[in-house]
């Protein structure tokens, strides 16, 4: 704001010399907004529950698609200090795939995702059992809605004897 468009431009095309400290305060003033709008328009991340730890691997579950009730599977991890996952969807052409997202917490280990597969994006909301056994949750594509189901039970692997 208190800088003039003009002084944007290179210095040349001002008539001022091409030393850096002639520069410097155009290049700041042009930059450092951009820089603010950048920061702003960043997606924040919340670093990942305490509960991550007991959460992360593989989950078996159900999820509400196209009227029916279909298998899910999910794997959630911690990557570059964030909880994200994956899903797969099994249906009539062989299932899909999608990929859950920016997790914002909303309770002590509950919290929503944002979704995306083949079919579009949105927001799904999980809440892991206090046992760690299962997570119940909803989905939509603005806020999870009631009956949109998307849950699942942990995914244990059967000891060899």
């Amino acid at each position: 704001m208190g800088q003039s468009p003009r002084d944007c431009y290179p210095p040349a095309e001002r008539g001022v010399s091409e030393g850096f400290d002639q520069r410097w305060p155009a290049l700041r003033a042009c930059l450092f907004p951009l820089l603010l709008v950048m920061a702003w328009r960043a997606p924040a991340h919340a670093a990942p529950p305490a509960c991550a730890p007991a959460i992360v691997g593989p989950w078996s579950g159900k999820v509400w698609d196209a009227g029916l009730l279909r298998d899910l599977r999910t794997l959630f991890s911690v990557a570059a200090g964030e909880l994200t996952g994956t899903y797969q969807v099994e249906d009539d052409s062989g299932g899909y795939d999608g990929t859950l997202t920016d997790f914002v917490p909303s309770g002590p280990c509950a919290g929503t995702f944002r979704w995306s597969d083949r079919h579009g994006e949105g927001v799904v909301w999980v809440d892991f059992r206090p046992d760690r056994d299962r997570f119940d949750g909803a989905w939509g594509t603005d806020v999870p809605l009631p009956g949109y189901i998307f849950n699942g039970r942990r995914v244990r692997p059967i000891p060899l004897s």
